[in-house]
């Protein structure tokens, strides 16, 4: 009797085991701390694509991810090189600016971003690039303090 007594004590184990292995999947993907979790990270996916939404079509944002203020000079030149459009910014670390160009960029023109009057980056205005946004970050990589990048809206 003892023999079979632990035969079925075994086997409830292993049948305990099995449930264990085959509910613990659903039992984590429907436990209230992975619901929280994954409502986090669908309401930050959620915020990110709201954010690229609603970036308007010739706009720029300079991102200060640095530890000093800067000044930032923003210029938007016609395809004869003619300034239409010169603003500059002191950007705080931290913080980011958003701002419009006043006028659609048009191809063969050029965007001419200046970091504290000392480095110089140029973003051409192509074809595909006329209702841009420019994302100017500061500081991002200490070798290049300065970096342009443009997304179509």
């Amino acid at each position: 009797m003892s023999g079979k007594k632990s035969l079925i004590i075994v086997a409830g184990i292993c049948l305990l085991l099995v449930g264990i292995i085959i509910l613990n999947p659903f039992m984590q993907q429907n436990s209230p701390t992975n619901k929280e979790e994954n409502n986090s990270e669908n309401k930050n996916n959620s915020e990110e694509e709201n954010n690229s939404e609603s970036a308007s079509p010739n706009s720029f944002f300079i991102n200060n991810w640095g530890n000093a203020n800067h000044e930032v000079t923003v210029e938007l030149l016609n395809s004869k090189n003619n300034s239409v459009f010169s603003e500059s910014y002191t950007s705080v670390p931290g913080e980011t600016i958003e701002d419009q160009f006043p006028v659609t960029p048009v191809t063969g023109g050029q965007v001419v971003v200046t970091l504290d009057n000392n480095i110089t980056r140029t973003q051409p205005v192509s074809e595909d690039l006329t209702d841009l946004v420019l994302y100017i970050d500061i500081d991002m990589i200490a070798s290049s303090p300065l970096d342009l990048t443009t997304v179509l809206p």
